[in-house]
This record gives structure tokens, C-alpha cells and sequence, in this order.
């Protein structure tokens, strides 16, 4: 609000320096206050130099204006720090931004919300954690991944000059679907990691590049010639119509060329 760029390694030290020093004089424990600093950025303060100020104020408070404040209606203090936090409220337009981002951390944000307002502040804390682990633990587990095409890009600025880029093939909610995506030369694979390859994810992103292999591409071995008792106890045998039938769809496939994978997300 205010132009200029928080360092968080600052405001880290800054706490951990005044928690130090105040336990020396059982002071209360020191943690970010939002509420201050909105009520501060609202009364005009522009400087650190404002602390000075309140924590003479706060002596002041403290050891003259005590029995003075006691008479001051809760509701009233209440107002004046609703009044101030007021802006650290999201609206509804900033909510459905949410929401279009990810809906899965739109609804661990609203039980947060929910859990807080009903609750206490801790178990919304608590739950917001679980809720955001439990998604990461999913997501490590299942990592997102696409097959990848490409589509031919001309620059009618810069002399017609045309480049390749490489795009989901199927719909990922994110490209146009009015674009044409040109699938790879044939017998060649393209496959787009969009989360870290680690070793709880490593089998089932082995498993969806084996599966697609062996739907699209020319298996090595001829069916026709193969008996059954020779086939794997988990290959059910010939399709309707025969190994014959089977071998010359087969045929129909590209042998498999080239697996690329693009890391580039990772």
C-alpha cells in the first residue's frame, strides 16, 4: 500500500531480537500484528520511526492511563480494530479469483475461514495445515503429466519467420481449445512433467508412458505366430477376429522411435 518491499528476513530478526530482550523482562511473547500496522498505515505512519511512538504511549498506558482505559467500552475498541483490518478482508471478487486458481485450496482456504469463525484461531490454523499437507502428499503421489504436440507459430511482424512450440494433446484447461495441436512425428513420444519426479510418483509416471506406449505404438513380437500357451498368464489372447486380425492392426502402428521428456517443470 505503501510503495516499498518488505524484507522478511528483517522483520524476522527484528521479532526474534525483541523476543529475546523482552523475556529478559517477562514481556509478552512478540509475533506479527496485523492490526497495528493497518491502523497505522490508516493514521498516516510512513516510517519505523512510528514504534517509538507507540511504545510511549503504551508506557504512558500502562502506568498512568490504566484505571482511565478500564472505562473504555470493549465495543469501542472493537470498532476501531474491525475499522482498521477491514481492508485485510477479502472480497468476493478476490474469493472467486480463488476459487478459478484452484478450487481444492479455495475449499482448504474456506475451512480455514470457517474453522476460525466457529472455532478458534489455532484450530483454523491446524486445519488449514492438514488440509494443505493431505493435497501435497496427493499431488506427490499423482503427479500431473502431458503427452505433447505442436503447433507451427508465424511471426507476421518479423518476416513471416515461423518456430515451434509443443502443447498439451488432450484439454488441460488452460490452452485454447481452438488450437490445433499437431501430434508428434510418428513412432516419437513427448511427455511434459508438471511436478517434481520423485520416488513415491516415480512408478505411476512409469506405468502412464508404458500404457500409451503400448496403446499407440507397434508391439515387437508377432501375435499371429505366438501360441496361446505361450502368452503372459495377464495377456488376454487375440482380440474378435483372430491373430490375424490383431497382427495387421499392430502393423497399422508406428514402431516406437523416441521417448522425450521434458523436465523443464521440474
Amino acid at each position: 500500500m505503501n510503495h516499498y518491499k518488505i524484507n522478511p528476513n528483517q522483520e524476522l530478526i527484528a521479532i526474534g531480537v525483541t523476543n529475546t530482550i523482552g523475556s529478559v523482562f517477562h514481556a509478552y511473547p512478540a509475533t506479527g500484528s496485523f492490526s497495528r500496522t493497518a491502523l497505522k498505515c490508516k493514521s498516516g505512519v510512513r516510517t519505523p520511526a512510528s514504534g517509538i511512538a507507540t511504545s510511549m504511549v503504551v508506557i504512558v498506558a500502562l502506568y498512568g492511563l490504566t484505571p482511565a482505559f478500564y472505562w473504555i467500552p470493549t465495543a469501542g475498541l472493537s470498532a476501531v480494530i474491525i475499522h482498521a483490518v477491514s481492508d485485510l478482508v477479502a472480497s468476493p471478487a478476490q474469493v472467486y479469483t480463488y476459487w478459478r486458481v484452484s478450487p481444492l485450496e479455495f475449499l482448504i482456504w474456506l475451512a480455514a475461514v470457517l474453522v476460525t469463525v466457529f472455532s478458534t484461531i489455532e484450530n483454523g490454523i491446524y486445519t488449514s495445515i492438514a488440509a494443505s499437507l493431505a493435497l501435497l502428499l496427493v499431488r506427490i503421489a499423482h503427479p500431473r503429466g502431458y503427452f505433447l504436440g505442436k503447433v507451427t507459430l508465424t511471426d507476421r511482424r518479423n518476416n513471416g519467420e515461423s518456430r515451434q512450440v509443443f502443447l498439451p494433446l488432450r484439454p488441460d484447461g488452460v490452452t485454447n481449445p481452438e488450437v490445433k495441436v499437431e501430434p508428434p512425428a510418428p513412432g516419437v513420444i513427448i511427455y511434459r512433467f508438471e511436478e517434481s519426479y520423485l520416488y513415491p510418483n516415480c512408478s505411476t509416471i512409469n506405468s502412464i508412458i508404458v500404457d500409451y506406449v503400448k496403446k499407440n505404438m507397434r508391439r515387437g513380437i508377432d501375435v499371429s505366430t505366438m501360441k496361446l500357451r505361450d502368452r503372459p498368464w495377464n495377456d488376454a489372447g487375440p482380440v474378435a477376429g483372430g491373430a490375424e486380425a490383431a497382427q495387421a492392426a499392430n502393423n497399422a502402428k508406428p514402431k516406437l522411435r523416441a521417448v522425450v521428456l521434458d523436465f523443464s517443470g521440474v
